[in-house]
C-alpha cells in the first residue's frame, strides 16, 4: 500500500496544472477477498511541489528503490511507467486524468516471485479541499 500512495503522489503531484493547496487522496487496491475499505490521506502540496515532480517524488518514497520512466503529460493525462527493486521486483504503468483541483486514475503492478505472477490494480483518485491551514487558522 506505501508503494501505491507513492505513485500516487508521483502522478498527483507531476504535473504543473494542478492547483497548490489542501488535498485528499484516496488509493483503493482492491484484493480477492479482502474488505479493506480505501486509503485516504490530506497532504498540504505548495506552490513549489505543485510545480517539481521531483519534490514530491523524493519526499512520497522515501527510498530510491522505485524508478518512474517514460513520463508522458498531454495537459490533461499523464502516464507513466514504474519499476521497483526489493524483496518482491515489481514493474507497472499507471495513468492519471487530472484538472487543477482533480485526479483520477489507475496503477497497474506485476511482481513475480517463487514461479507465482501478481497482478494488482489500485484506483487513484484525489481532489483539491482548499487552501492549507496551518496550526494557528481555525
Amino acid at each position: 500500500m506505501k508503494l501505491a500512495f507513492a505513485l500516487f503522489f508521483v502522478c498527483g503531484a507531476a504535473q504543473a496544472a494542478i492547483d497548490a493547496g489542501n488535498w485528499e487522496f484516496s488509493v483503493d487496491s482492491p484484493l480477492v477477498g479482502n474488505g479493506n475499505a480505501p486509503t485516504v490521506k490530506q497532504r498540504c502540496l505548495t506552490p513549489d511541489e505543485a510545480a517539481d515532480p521531483q519534490k514530491v517524488l523524493s519526499e512520497a518514497r522515501g527510498s530510491d528503490k522505485c524508478q518512474v520512466s517514460h513520463v508522458r503529460d498531454s495537459g490533461s493525462d499523464y502516464k507513466f511507467d514504474v519499476a521497483c527493486t526489493g524483496r518482491v521486483p515489481i514493474h507497472g504503468s499507471g495513468t492519471v486524468q487530472y484538472t487543477p483541483t482533480t485526479l483520477d486514475g489507475t496503477i497497474d503492478l506485476v511482481g513475480e516471485t517463487q514461479g507465482l505472477r501478481l497482478k494488482t490494480r489500485s484506483f487513484v483518485s484525489g481532489r483539491r479541499l482548499g487552501p492549507c491551514v496551518t496550526k494557528g487558522d481555525k
